[in-house]
């Protein structure tokens, strides 16, 4: 009997003493590891069990506010190119000495309509009717042309490019005449003065505020007449670009800035623009749009001092024209997102999210003797179109052609030919 004592109060202590050993392992175990050796049953028919208050812990967490973001769509599309075939056919289907442009653009009107934010670089004059159309060398197009391409969806007209003085000083006004009465459209790249050109363009979409400025390398020779109040974005004045794409995005989420550079034809980005991209997206400049060669050009997610990126394409080549050449023929739209953090937690100066980067391939296609001029997506370009098109007898072209031009050109980043080629 005072063994059977002894041992309970030795269990006894070191249930309630002995730090040194786990609470989690079952009375045998612990006993055990505390270096006594006895019979369970003895303590078992002895120790009486006594209950104990069950504590309930409750864990409370507090979640983070899931980020509040508005995005918008974008499309940017390259040169709106009008030689005369094109308005001629034009004012053929009107009939009634006006101009329909319906059937040259209508295969693409979707692709337009359906992005929250569309661009396009307006190659060719509109002079407000006060001048006659014209084609290559000095073009002019008719009022009917912009107003159709309000009507698909096109909301910002960059105006900078070569042939901006094709009409002169008087041309240029008459030009902007024509786009100040069409209140929908945001144009940019050519001011009627000093002042107007500080006046930044910008534009609200779907939350966002956008600024967009346009610059130029070449007039083709062309110059304002001295003493003119006008003025035209100069692609060579890196100090000036540089001073508007700060002011733009003082006074705005994202900042667009096209450029019309490079040599006509070629594909090759020359070192110049890579450096000239990585200066202005340096100083604030979100998207780069090139245009210009009337051919592709690569596409480039460019890396700034601050961390951010910016994306660039060097052209897009024609959207629409009637060149002779088949390379002149395979443009394209670049489809992307635009994303900012609205919540209360969005940073004052933050920078955009672009992202969901898409080329999708646009052929311009005519019959023969440049009849018919029309634009395809190349998701609805057969490969017997292709063979039929009428630069075939002046040119190399063709459906495998189009995906060299492609390939050679256009990382599979953002267009992955698999999603478009169709075997023979």
């Amino acid at each position: 009997m005072k063994k059977l004592i002894t041992i309970v109060m030795a269990a006894a202590l070191l249930l309630s003493g002995c730090s040194s050993v786990s609470h989690e392992l079952p009375l045998e175990e612990n006993l055990s590891a505390a270096g006594t050796v006895f019979e369970t049953k003895a303590i078992s028919d002895t120790v009486t069990t006594v209950p104990t208050e069950a504590v309930s812990v409750t864990e409370t967490t507090t979640e983070k506010p899931v980020p509040e973001f508005a995005t918008v769509s974008v499309v940017a599309v390259g040169d709106n190119l009008i030689h005369s075939s094109i308005y001629k056919q034009a004012a053929d289907r009107d009939g009634n000495g006006g101009y329909d442009f319906e059937y040259a653009y209508k295969n693409v009107e979707s692709l337009i309509r359906r992005a929250d934010m569309a661009i396009i670089n307006q190659e060719t004059l509109i002079c407000n009717d006060l001048f006659e159309p014209s084609t290559y060398p000095r073009f002019n197009s008719p009022s009917a042309l912009g107003d159709h391409m309000l009507d698909i969806g096109f909301d910002v007209f960059t105006i900078a490019n070569n042939h901006t003085l094709d009409k002169d000083e008087a041309g240029l006004i008459a030009c902007l005449d024509y786009w100040d009465s069409r209140e929908a459209a945001v144009v940019c790249g050519a001011y009627r003065n000093a002042e107007d050109r500080a006046n930044i363009r910008t534009a609200e979409f779907g939350g966002i505020t956008f600024s967009f400025l346009s610059y130029t390398e070449s007039l083709n020779g062309l110059r304002l007449p001295a003493g003119s109040e006008l003025s035209i974005g100069d692609a060579y004045d890196l100090e000036t670009m540089k001073s508007e794409i700060a002011a733009a995005r003082e006074i705005s989420d994202v900042c667009v800035v096209a450029l019309h550079w490079g040599v006509e034809d070629s594909d090759i980005i020359s070192d110049y623009q890579r450096s000239t991209a990585q200066i202005l997206a340096d100083a604030g400049a979100d998207i780069i749009i090139g245009n210009h060669p009337h051919v592709l050009r690569g596409i480039e997610e460019l890396t700034c001092e601050d961390g951010s990126t910016a994306l660039c394409a060097y052209s897009l080549g024609n959207f629409i024209s009637a060149q002779s050449v088949g390379k002149n023929l395979i443009g394209g739209a670049l489809k992307f997102n635009v994303s900012i953090r609205i919540d209360e937690e969005a940073e004052e100066d933050q920078q955009p999210i672009i992202g969901n980067i898409e080329f999708v391939p646009i052929i311009t296609h005519y019959d023969g003797n440049y009849q018919d001029v029309r634009l395809y997506p190349l998701s609805d370009y057969s490969r017997e179109l292709a063979e039929s098109h009428g630069v075939k007898s002046m040119s190399r072209f063709g459906y495998d052609y189009i995906f060299e031009v492609l390939k050679k050109n256009i990382s599979e980043e953002y267009f992955d030919p698999d999603d478009y080629y169709i075997c023979e």
